[in-house]
């Protein structure tokens, strides 16, 4: 565990220099400016991040966050590649991601003692190897436009209908979003994990209908914007931040259930700001924190036992464990060809 040392000829070279330090109890005097980077998801997660979580570690710490929106995926390549220098202090993945990237190696151990938020966080939530944290659960629906459709979807295979040709979104599988999808799409027909084909089939005859396939799921949101798509595969926390801004928008439950997956936030390996990065993992978790991500327009689920489901959450769900006991993804099983399965969505499907 790196930590920053001060002695007092240290201290005094400081003061003389006119560095500002604050002091917080149970860490270590930060010096100002400070500023870490960070990486966000792209759509409501930025958003979210950037009006709460960021001025929330600015409060905490005087220091400042050059907040990179990333999809888990490209997150973890690009710490692979630069695992001596690496380009962020602290990231988030999703779960899948997570556990794939744990053969990389690329994690460093987070200094507990430097979390008191982390006592309110069941162990469950806690990667027992001492390198993650899970921060959130997000729920996953279909979105639609409630003005152009006056009746909600019940089911995936709503997307098939034929007056939705043209008007369906998806996303690419490099996203959790669509992948966790794919997964539920391939169980739902037949397949598996291990067995992918019935999802790729299903995609295939939904093909007619898909007007297009988004980079991301921010991008996703932004075709409901631009009235680009009617109906689509979505997370609550994206569908809500787009109610917050007018657009005529729900989630609808399908019949066989709602999709759930959890995001973890890690320190990468040879950062040079362990202790500010552990500072913004224990803001994230703290209860201020989860519970303003927990409230609309984001929804998110929140992992700290202090914090609560806000009545718009509790639509979707009252606890953590309900969150769970919904439709999931194991990612032991699917990680292993998950890069195929990302090539051939790409080659397939995207093109």
């Amino acid at each position: 565990m790196n930590r920053n040392t001060f002695n007092r000829r240290d201290f005094l070279k400081l003061s003389s220099a006119g560095i500002v330090s604050i002091g917080l109890p149970g860490k270590f005097a930060f010096a100002q400016p400070a500023t870490i980077s960070a990486t966000t998801f792209p759509g409501a997660w930025e958003t979210a991040h950037r009006s709460i979580l960021v001025p929330a570690y600015t409060k905490a710490t005087g220091g400042s966050t050059n907040l990179v929106a990333s999809l888990a995926v490209d997150t973890v390549s690009k710490l692979v590649a630069a695992r001596n220098n690496p380009p962020y202090d602290v990231i988030i993945l999703d779960e899948g991601p997570y556990l794939a990237a744990l053969e990389h190696d690329i994690f460093a151990t987070i200094p507990t003692d430097k979390l008191p938020n982390l006592n309110d966080i069941p162990e469950k939530f806690i990667d027992p190897r001492g390198t993650g944290v899970f921060v959130s659960g997000q729920i996953i629906g279909i979105a639609y436009n409630t003005e152009k459709l006056k009746e909600p979807p019940t089911s995936w295979n709503d997307l098939l209908k034929p007056e939705y040709k043209g008007r369906v979104g998806l996303a690419g599988m490099g996203s959790t979003l669509m992948t966790a999808w794919m997964v539920e799409m391939a169980r739902l027909n037949g397949g598996s994990e291990s067995n992918m084909e019935p999802a790729f089939e299903f995609v295939k005859r939904l093909l007619p209908n898909v007007g297009a396939v988004a980079a991301n799921p921010g991008a996703l949101a932004s075709l409901f914007q631009q009235d680009e798509i009617d109906i689509s595969i979505h997370y609550n926390n994206n569908v809500g931040d787009l109610q917050s801004k007018g657009v005529p928008v729900a989630l609808a439950k399908p019949d066989t259930g709602w999709v759930h997956i959890k995001s973890t936030m890690h320190i990468p390996k040879n950062s040079r700001n362990v202790d500010l990065a552990a500072a913004y993992i224990n803001e994230a978790i703290s209860p201020a924190v989860q519970n303003q991500m927990a409230a609309a327009p984001y929804m998110l689920v929140p992992t700290s036992t202090k914090a609560t489901f806000s009545p718009e959450l509790e639509m979707y769900a009252t606890s953590m464990e309900d969150v769970e006991n919904m439709n999931g993804v194991d990612w032991e099983t699917l990680n292993p060809r998950r890069a195929e399965y990302i090539q051939r969505f790409n080659r397939e499907i995207s093109n």
